[in-house]
């Protein structure tokens, strides 16, 4: 008893290039969303970080300020710099940098400089708490001093 399958026949090519083909589109439709994922999940960790650090507690405990201003540098470079792109892949709404020399300049330099800023409150948030472990002659000490944050 012999099966004869020649009627039935599907070719392989074609159902491996539609499937390809869906997944790219499925790919590239949930990368153009991540932005904004990444945008509305950063929204909400600022909302978070605002009222943990604005406490009266941790207001006068100057790594908190910094991790506080770090947050504050983390939305600006998610609005500025994610947010627009976002918008221009999504819904072909172009924020005008180009229009003239000095705000690209000035769409460059945020660019670069406000992840840079974030970094660095980072940087001296640690700085500030290796301070806090230092002897109490040390004069690193001092610069855990409120008055010294700013």
């Amino acid at each position: 008893m012999t099966v004869n399958n020649t009627e039935h026949g599907v070719v392989f090519g074609q159902v491996s290039k539609s499937i390809v083909s869906d997944l790219n589109l499925d790919t590239e439709r949930f990368i153009m969303n991540l932005p904004g994922l990444f945008f509305i999940l950063g929204l909400i960790g600022f909302i978070g970080n605002s009222f943990t650090y604005l406490q009266a507690a941790f207001r006068s405990n100057s790594c908190c300020i910094y991790s506080l201003c770090g947050s504050i540098t983390d939305i600006m470079n998610l609005s500025i710099n994610l947010f627009s792109i976002y918008l221009r892949f999504k819904y072909q709404i172009y924020i005008p940098w180009h229009i003239s020399r000095a705000t690209c300049k000035l769409n460059v330099f945020l660019l670069a400089f406000i992840p840079h800023l974030s970094i660095s409150f980072l940087l001296m948030a640690i700085i500030d708490r290796f301070a806090c472990t230092c002897k109490f002659a040390s004069r690193i000490l001092k610069m855990n001093e409120l008055k010294m944050v700013p």
